[in-house]
């Protein structure tokens, strides 16, 4: 089934916002084994949750990328490479294996961006830090 691309923007803003009002609460996990077999790829931390009997995880996966750029001093073209940051929004079975992956959007760097700020409980932190 195809949708277009507002309806994706759509759910992922509806997951940001069920995540802010704790409606839908994230787990932070160790990834998976098999996100440590490639070492062009990192994930450091995988974040879980449930909704509506649907697994999700979401995870910022740092790849490395061949970048073409110009040297001025030796005049000449040059490869090098770089981390490139990808986040992705993914269902998962209950054994935590990828079934589908969300098509690749902007605003699932703001979803990242809230799960990490809940998981992290930045929130509680600042009020009782300016409480005290």
């Amino acid at each position: 089934m195809s949708f277009d691309r507002n309806r994706w923007i759509e759910a992922v803003v509806k997951l940001i916002e069920l995540t802010q009002d704790g409606k839908l609460v994230w787990q932070a996990q160790e990834p998976p084994f098999s996100f440590s077999k490639r070492p062009d790829s990192r994930v450091e931390v995988v974040f879980v949750c449930k909704h509506a009997d649907r697994n999700l995880r979401l995870y910022e996966k740092l790849v490395q990328e061949e970048v073409e750029d110009f040297d001025e001093n030796e005049m000449r073209p040059v490869t090098r490479i770089e981390w490139q940051k990808r986040v992705v929004l993914e269902f998962i079975d209950d054994n935590g294996n990828a079934l589908w992956a969300f098509p690749s959007l902007n605003v699932i760097n703001d979803l990242a961006a809230t799960v990490q700020y809940h998981a992290a409980g930045v929130r509680d932190f600042l009020a009782e830090l300016l409480a005290s």
